[in-house]
């Protein structure tokens, strides 16, 4: 009998908006059998907010708090996982694994005990479940030397390098993570800055929460940058943006309040999420130029920042002409699924114990990811 080759990717992205879970045959060639995806809750959204602005050493100190919610956050993904399994009418004993990130409360890899904190207890959902599940995957990271992120670059490889054609994936989720495949250099993969963590902050500011994010940008594309020029300046000449490779970022270093205090009511809601949405565009701009300079360069884009157009136009005006923003769709991945195949294909690696080499983009040595359950 051909052995099965089913894999469930689940996780929620640091904006903490929905879980998503998916379903792939992870074969020769990647086919998505189904995927599904839940909006989080405000009471637990704003739960996972709270601890995420928190400076406090939540690893080594859980509060009862904290784990209610890293059970209640696994509770909820074994609920979808199930759901899932059942819309899709899959006998679940050809389910090999589940690989699950969870969703990062706290990610801290400079100071001296480095670590990475998620909720989503992976033994929960594996009891749950009854699926196997690979969970932990930049604690791993970290246990070898790494800084935890981003994790993505090895799939990217696996997935989209071609020997001819220079590539970058850059995906726009609460944070931006960058991958450079271009021939003849290193595969690297890095958090240029804020993705959509800015933008939502700012419409979540201004409409009391009443709206989570800016939809297509249509907020940001009413807006006028003439008085803001200083704002944007100000914030990308923090130290982070002029630090060299590898290198990781958290949310907590991104506070739309704190950029904002004394000044919000000098400007508009649209000129504000303009602001923001410019912060974003000029900062991944910014690191094309530094690190992907080449001859012809696609561009794909993927995560929830793909679906703002006015964001997406902003970078392709500022890019030179050596860019060509195209369609990952045409790569054979829906660009919102992308990150869930990350982690069904890491929890594929791991149960087959092949060693990830994320060496040249988080200085981790080539290790087993993951921990399984």
């Amino acid at each position: 009998m051909k052995e099965s080759n089913l894999y469930i990717g689940t996780l929620s992205g640091t904006s903490a908006d929905s879980i998503d879970a998916a379903l792939f045959d992870l074969g020769k060639k990647i086919k998505v059998i189904g995927s599904l995806s839940k909006k989080i809750p405000q009471n637990l959204k704003s739960k996972i907010i709270k601890f995420s602005n928190s400076k406090r050493n939540l690893y080594e100190r859980p509060t009862k708090e904290l784990i209610d919610l890293d059970n209640h956050f696994a509770m909820e993904t074994s609920n979808l996982i199930n759901q899932l399994i059942s819309k899709l009418k899959i006998d679940k004993n050809l389910i090999k694994a589940i690989g699950s990130h969870g969703q990062t409360i706290q990610h801290f890899p400079d100071i001296k005990n480095p670590y990475s904190l998620q909720i989503g207890c992976p033994k929960i959902i594996s009891e749950k479940t009854s699926i196997k599940t690979v969970g932990n995957f930049r604690k791993a990271n970290i246990d070898n030397g790494g800084i935890g992120a981003p994790l993505t670059p090895a799939f990217h490889k696996e997935i989209f390098f071609s020997k001819k054609i220079n590539r970058v994936i850059i995906n726009i989720g609460g944070i931006t993570n960058i991958t450079r495949l271009i021939p003849g250099k290193k595969i690297i993969g890095w958090d240029s800055g804020p993705g959509n963590c800015l933008i939502d902050q700012c419409v979540q500011e201004f409409t009391a929460k009443k709206s989570q994010f800016d939809n297509k940008g249509r907020i940001a594309e009413k807006g006028n940058l003439k008085d803001m020029t200083k704002i944007i300046e100000s914030f990308l000449s923090s130290d982070y943006f002029q630090e060299n490779l590898p290198k990781s970022q958290a949310i907590i270093n991104f506070n739309f309040k704190k950029i904002s205090r004394s000044k919000l009511k000098n400007h508009s809601f649209n000129d504000w999420a303009s602001a923001m949405t410019e912060i974003t565009a000029l900062s991944i701009v910014r690191d094309l130029e530094k690190f992907c300079k080449a001859k012809k360069v696609e561009i794909y884009f993927c995560g929830g920042g793909s679906k703002n157009n006015f964001l997406i136009r902003r970078i392709r005006d500022l890019l030179n002409e050596d860019y060509e923003i195209k369609k990952i769709n045409n790569l054979g991945i829906d660009p919102m699924l992308i990150e869930a195949c990350t982690f069904a294909w890491l929890s594929k690696k791991r149960i087959k114990k092949e060693e990830i080499n994320l060496l040249n983009s988080t200085g981790a040595k080539p290790s087993l990811l993951g921990e399984i359950f």
